[in-house]
């Protein structure tokens, strides 16, 4: 019974796999036709901010890192290598980069100075791509760093690029605010 059980069980999984990506295939030629004319489906969001990709404009990151740390205490001991006590899980810290275009259908400057309320505001979002929540918290911006690639004649900025640093929020429990 065992060997059958795995058989219908590998067939089921195989079958899924195949309906994924039939599925996705689908859900990419929609969004390719959308695009076309100048539509879109969100690749993501962060908070108010959302990812999408047309013809008519680009709103995107690149270069996404996601690390995952635990913390230790150490305890000196003289004469000896220090002993390190696992105390638990750290905050994760997700970075990217954002890069603006006014040829993309974007004001560099504006969006750049969005994401920068974002991070003196401490506000908590989600951050959301390919309709998937990133973590199991939400985040908080806690740096924006703003590199001017291209600036015209007139002092405007024609293309810039965002390196964009977030952390884990972690609620307290028992309902408080706390980071």
């Amino acid at each position: 019974m065992g060997f059958l059980s795995n058989v219908a069980g590998s067939a089921a999984k195989s079958m899924q796999r195949s309906l994924n990506n039939m599925a996705q295939g689908v859900l990419s030629q929609v969004m390719g036709k959308l695009s076309s004319f100048g539509l879109s489906m969100p690749l993501g969001s962060l908070g108010d901010i959302v990812f999408q990709v047309s013809s008519r404009e680009v709103i995107t990151f690149d270069g996404l890192k996601r690390t995952t740390k635990a913390r230790y205490g150490t305890h000196e001991i003289n004469g000896q290598k220090p002993l390190l006590e696992y105390l638990g899980p750290d905050g994760e810290e997700i970075s990217f980069t954002m890069k603006f275009s006014t040829s993309w259908g974007v004001d560099p400057t504006e969006q750049a100075n969005q994401l920068r309320e974002l991070c003196e505001k401490g506000e908590a979002m989600y951050l959301i791509i390919g309709n998937q929540t990133v973590g199991a918290n939400q985040w908080v911006i806690e740096s924006v760093g703003e590199a001017m690639v291209s600036v015209d004649n007139m002092g405007r900025v024609i293309v810039s690029e965002v390196d964009v640093t977030l952390k884990e929020y972690v609620p307290l429990m028992g309902g408080g605010e706390g980071a």
